[in-house]
């Protein structure tokens, strides 16, 4: 962000530069000294001339360019903007990402102790001879794989809290979760500022005003100065002064290459713009609908499927205690009950995603 506020400032210091007519010339001429002895009093015509000269246009061209370079500045400024709010949406999903994992830690440990009670019963069984030596090596083997999980979420976490130092700095990586305002992402904000939208439409005034600027370079700068000769006044007619104006003819290819070069600018961040735009409502309208399905999807699985996953799981379990079902039907109720839940944190994370990205696509707040 600093790296692009730099190159603002910059480029408006170049805009000062290119709008300014430059400085006058002063001049110091020693004329016509014969060649043999180089006296100043030998001739009329021989003297010192002293002369200042200034480059005058003859149209606002220059003010239009500063006004140009102004606005290219001003891009940069909202460019700057939208790389906070990429970097807040970064943080974000980093903070989304971390509920997740956390959420996912949450199931596997409780999955892991209902698996060790299993564990017990199964062992009880089997010296009854209810149940068979397989059915402990697959559950112990089922209680190994939700340990390999639950080390890969641990794992997961460290490259999480990784990123957030990154992000944030040493300082203020450790976020609780107690602050994190999670209400943002379900308030509506009537105030938009969108910066990547606001650098464009910058961008494409720029370009309008380098066009003009242009046009209006046909008409050619004139130089206007004024000369003051010392003389030896041999034939009494003391100093001379004098004035001449010139301008260049405009018969080179340089300002119609120009011109040629701002049309194509324009047309490009013109294009550029109206891309962008299109692409905004596109993106505003998929995230709605990934953001409805997400919801629909949660609800489901809270008001139906968990509920009688972990009903299944209960009733299996009790079954298998009692010696009724086998431990592939209680595995399997087990497995089940613990990729629901998961799928919930995946919706859930996936949903806050699509909000944070529907915000930032429309240039609503992102903080408080």
């Amino acid at each position: 962000m600093e790296s692009i506020i730099g190159m603002s400032n910059s480029t408006k210091e170049v805009g000062a530069s290119k709008g300014s007519w430059g400085d006058p010339m002063f001049k110091v001429a020693a004329k016509n000294f014969p060649k043999d002895s180089l006296k100043r009093d030998e001739t009329p015509m021989t003297g010192v001339e002293f002369g200042i000269s200034q480059k005058i246009s003859l149209t606002n061209k220059y003010g239009v360019i500063e006004d140009s370079f102004r606005e290219l500045s001003k891009s940069y400024e909202f460019e700057a903007g939208d790389l906070k709010r990429r970097l807040t949406r970064s943080l974000w999903e980093i903070l989304i990402l971390k509920r997740k994992t956390n959420e996912e830690r949450e199931i596997l440990k409780e999955n892991l102790l209902w698996l060790e009670k299993i564990l017990k019963v199964s062992k009880k069984l089997y010296v009854n001879g209810k149940t068979s030596q397989q059915a402990i090596l697959e559950i112990q083997i089922r209680k190994s794989e939700v340990e390999i999980q639950l080390n890969s979420r641990e794992f997961e976490l460290l490259k999480i809290k990784n990123g957030l130092k990154y992000l944030l700095g040493e300082k203020f990586s450790r976020i609780k979760e107690g602050t994190i305002p999670w209400h943002i992402l379900n308030k509506e904000n009537k105030e938009s500022k969108d910066f990547k939208e606001l650098s464009l439409q910058s961008k494409v005034q720029a370009k309008d005003l380098a066009l003009s600027a242009a046009n209006k370079d046909y008409i050619p700068d004139i130089t206007f100065s004024l000369g003051y000769t010392k003389r030896s006044d041999i034939d009494g007619r003391g100093d001379f002064v004098g004035a001449s104006v010139s301008f260049p003819l405009p018969f080179s290819g340089d300002k119609y290459s120009k011109k040629g070069s701002a049309v194509f600018e324009k047309y490009t961040a013109k294009k550029e713009f109206e891309n962008y735009e299109k692409k905004k409502n596109r993106d505003s309208e998929i995230l709605k609908y990934e953001i409805s399905k997400a919801e629909k999807d949660l609800f489901i699985l809270n008001s139906k499927m968990i509920k009688f996953a972990k009903n299944s799981r209960a009733i299996t379990s009790k079954s298998y205690g009692l010696g009724n079902s086998s431990y592939l039907e209680l595995l399997q109720s087990e497995l089940k009950l613990q990729n629901i839940l998961i799928l919930k944190s995946d919706l859930l994370s996936k949903r806050d995603s699509f909000k944070v990205a529907l915000k930032y696509t429309l240039g609503e707040k992102l903080s408080e």
